[in-house]
């Protein structure tokens, strides 16, 4: 994948003689892609299958001509054969994992492969939204790539093999974004979808007006039904949620900087000041904290 312009960094793993295999697969490219305000990777003809998750940021992704809008937490396949650039946004640029690869034609063809090559044989499979675990499983394939130990290739098919059966899953299953309730549903069964949803999607949510256009409903009307049901606060819980999936990332070793970022903070400080006010220490002091009682309990 060749680029123009400039980029923050690039993580950026090539086996142009297609000679890294993991498992049933052959891996062409794997990497992390900061880009620049308006970075632009030219238009050129896909030689694999990728993924790409959209980490952070908004930009366009072109196949083929056709021009398709992405931003935190979407999922886009691109196949073997198609033309393929991407533009990053001026104001919120475009950070994003990518993964480059083709199935072996020499493994066997079982019900698992059968399904995941279907999904990229048809073109109709090219956005979703619902990439959750995703973004981790490629970091922990970035670690496992600076690692190079004896279990390095085992973790690495254990990686990959999860993060195409959650693309599978992605496309296959039932899309929040088209959910509607009918009328024989309850409030209980409403609030209870919004719940897994927050639970599920807590660090891509960008804005909690955004439930309107999954569910259906105005924010006020879904507001209120989740206070009669729950006796919470809809915005508290959405914080809530947020900051224990914070807490998770820090309790797996990610950095604060990563952390913000993964949950949706474009600041640091802003990120650190919210953490205080929600879990009662800043970040820096809840890591000691965890690592002192982890001690203990050694």
């Amino acid at each position: 994948m060749k680029t123009g312009g400039r980029a923050k960094f690039h993580f950026d793993n090539v086996y142009e003689e297609m000679n890294r295999k993991v498992g049933p697969y052959i891996i062409y490219q794997i990497g992390d892609l900061y880009c620049e305000p308006g970075y632009r990777v030219p238009n050129h003809r896909q030689l694999v299958h990728e993924i790409s998750y959209i980490v952070s940021g908004s930009g366009v992704f072109i196949t083929n001509g056709t021009e398709t809008e992405v931003s935190k937490g979407m999922l886009y396949l691109n196949r073997i054969g198609e033309d393929h650039e991407i533009r990053s946004s001026e104001n919120e640029p475009l950070r994003y994992f990518y993964l480059g690869f083709v199935f072996d034609s020499k493994a066997s063809l079982n019900e698992t492969l059968s399904k995941q090559k279907a999904l990229f044989d048809d073109p109709k499979n090219r956005m979703a939204y619902d990439g959750t675990g995703i973004q981790d499983l490629f970091m922990k394939m970035f670690t496992e790539l600076l690692t190079l130990d004896t279990f390095t290739e085992v973790m690495l098919e254990a990686y990959l093999t999860q993060i195409l059966v959650k693309t599978y899953r992605a496309f296959s299953q039932k899309k929040y974004r088209t959910y509607k309730v009918n009328e024989r549903d309850t409030d209980q069964n409403r609030v209870y979808d919004i719940v897994h949803y927050i639970d599920t999607q807590a660090e891509n949510i960008q804005n909690l007006a955004q439930l309107s256009r999954i569910f259906g409903y105005s924010y006020t009307h879904i507001a209120q039904k989740f206070y009669t049901v729950t006796g919470e606060h809809l915005r508290s819980y959405y914080f809530k949620r947020r900051f224990e999936k914070a807490k998770e990332y820090i309790l797996k070793g990610h950095s604060i900087t990563a952390t913000a970022e993964m949950i949706g903070y474009k600041s640091i400080h802003a990120f650190s000041r919210a953490f205080h006010g929600f879990v009662g220490m800043t970040p820096t002091d809840f890591r000691k904290w965890a690592e002192e009682n982890m001690e203990k309990d050694a």
